[in-house]
């Protein structure tokens, strides 16, 4: 005899599949696709509780820097990873399409604001969606702002633009290659790699 909870969740994964085997007949097998990825993608954020916000809060409030050296670790194997992609890109004529977003002023205090409002709400973007996911009601209101900030971002942009002006931004790759731009990147990460283990060590008190 199956446990309960061991029932329902066959249930359900059986119910997923189903979805996805008519999204897939009825739809298309591009929506399919991305519906597919992005439940995985919550799924693993779920069950690994992954959020920028306490990478970025754990190691001040805690001395805690697992997650951390998690994003780290992300980075090391994106940089490479986007590297290689758009150089087959490259070499079959579909060069990828890049904006690299100018820097100013209201990057600074959108930065600020979004930080406070982070740690106030105890996640970012995709913390507060999937605690949305698990039933956490208080993060509606989290989820309510943050759409209310965005659209007031939006339509207060050309007011800071205009007043304050902006610096073009950088596309590394463009100005020194993109292997030294890579290495570059990688050295960053790898220093960073080290502080944040020394942090973690110094708070322990080890070493």
């Amino acid at each position: 005899m199956l446990k309960k909870s061991q029932w329902k969740l066959n249930l359900g994964f059986s119910f997923f599949i189903l979805f996805l085997i008519l999204l897939l007949i009825q739809v298309s097998l591009q929506l399919t696709l991305v519906f597919a990825v992005s439940l995985a993608i919550g799924f693993t954020l779920q069950k690994s509780r992954f959020c920028f916000t306490s990478a970025f809060r754990d190691p001040l409030l805690v001395g805690v820097t697992n997650l951390t050296q998690a994003v780290i670790l992300l980075l090391v194997i994106s940089v490479p990873g986007f590297a290689i992609a758009a150089a087959i890109a490259d070499m079959a004529n579909y060069p990828l399409s890049l904006y690299v977003s100018p820097f100013g002023v209201h990057t600074v205090i959108g930065g600020i604001l979004f930080g406070i409002g982070m740690v106030l709400a105890g996640g970012c973007s995709s913390g507060v969606l999937m605690r949305i996911g698990e039933g956490f009601a208080m993060q509606m209101i989290a989820f309510v702002g943050l759409l209310i900030g965005a659209f007031l971002g939006k339509y207060s942009l050309p007011f800071w633009q205009t007043s304050f002006g902006e610096v073009p931004g950088i596309f590394l790759p463009d100005k020194i290659g993109w292997l030294p731009a890579v290495a570059v990147q990688l050295f960053i990460l790898l220093v960073l790699w080290k502080v944040t283990r020394w942090w973690q060590k110094k708070q322990n008190g080890v070493g």
